[in-house]
């Protein structure tokens, strides 16, 4: 088995703590959250007391997820003795100062290929197709019950991190896994529905803004495009609402990569997608602005206000 000297070193932590926190980066996603979920009904289980916790609180496309509802949005304030982290690459990536002073264990559950391996156990495997994968392989190693609700927020990790099995990284895998998670329960065209068929009036109106707003830049190959704070004032929109949009840029077939810029209070956040034929890493421009991720799906944050000047934008 993959990993089982990591699995191991996690599972004797585990074995050793009493009162464990879980937390994902800020501004969840489906795999992040449905990793934290499914081994929070794990360690319920096995009688661990949990706190879970998540910085910018739950997407509501993702609000069905079984135990969305116990996830709290601020630190604990009870004395913990073991921290547990799914989909971060840094420590500073959930939000929470608390974590950078932490004294006690960490355990990293990633697929990132840029983890910097800050906890003192790292269950780090670029290979997988999503942490949900990985977090199942673990699971299997502990022997634990698959539920239903495992079962139903493992599947959606996997489901929304390839891009509903039409990424790249939908390895014969993870398909393999998928198909054990339905016969634990787990309904397919449910998690779908919620995670991708529904589209609220607000993410329509960002989607078309966002298309109005594209351009394409011969010399780089590059279709971006950009959203500023008055246009999502004006819209209503959420983060949430953009979901899937730079993919859809990404099908532009001249491009050979797709840039998505949207204001986020004082923070300019930047998504990032290519594919395996257009031979372009975003994960290396992501770099260059001190973000990361994979070669075909990568992000970035960096202070200041987008500013439209004419017929194009800066970052002021």
């Amino acid at each position: 088995m993959r990993n089982k000297q990591d699995f191991i070193k996690a599972l004797d932590l585990i074995k050793q703590s009493h009162k464990i926190f879980l937390t994902t980066h800020e501004g969840t996603d489906g795999d992040d959250l449905g990793s934290l979920l499914a081994l929070k009904n794990y360690l319920e289980q096995i009688n661990k007391e949990v706190f879970a916790a998540v910085k910018g609180g739950i997407p509501k496309n993702l609000v069905f997820l079984p135990g969305s509802d116990e996830v709290e949005e601020e630190f604990p304030s009870d004395y913990i003795d073991l921290v547990i982290t799914f989909g971060c690459n840094k420590l500073d990536r959930p939000g929470f100062p608390q974590l950078l002073s932490f004294q006690g264990f960490i355990i990293n559950f990633d697929h990132h290929p840029d983890n910097t391996n800050f906890g003192a156990v790292n269950v780090v495997d670029p290979t997988t197709s999503a942490v949900a994968e990985l977090i199942y392989y673990f699971l299997l190693f502990t022997q634990a019950q698959i539920n239903k609700e495992i079962a139903t927020n493992l599947l959606t990790g996997i489901f929304t991190d390839t891009g509903g099995f039409k990424h790249a990284n939908t390895s014969a895998e993870a398909l393999e896994v998928a198909a054990e998670l339905l016969k634990k329960g787990a309904r397919i065209d449910k998690i779908a529905l919620q995670t991708m068929g529904r589209k609220r009036p607000s993410a329509i109106k960002a989607w078309s803004r966002g298309l109005e707003n594209a351009r394409f830049d011969p010399e780089k190959r590059m279709v971006f495009s950009v959203l500023t704070e008055e246009d999502l004032k004006e819209i209503g929109a959420s983060d949430e609402d953009l979901d899937g949009f730079v993919e859809l840029l990404n099908n532009m077939p001249q491009a050979r990569f797709s840039l998505l810029l949207r204001q986020d209070g004082d923070t300019v956040k930047g998504s990032l997608r290519s594919e395996p034929h257009k031979k372009v890493d975003v994960s290396k421009i992501a770099k260059s602005f001190g973000g990361g991720g994979h070669k075909l799906a990568s992000g970035f944050k960096i202070k200041g206000k987008l500013r439209r000047e004419g017929n194009a934008w800066r970052i002021s």
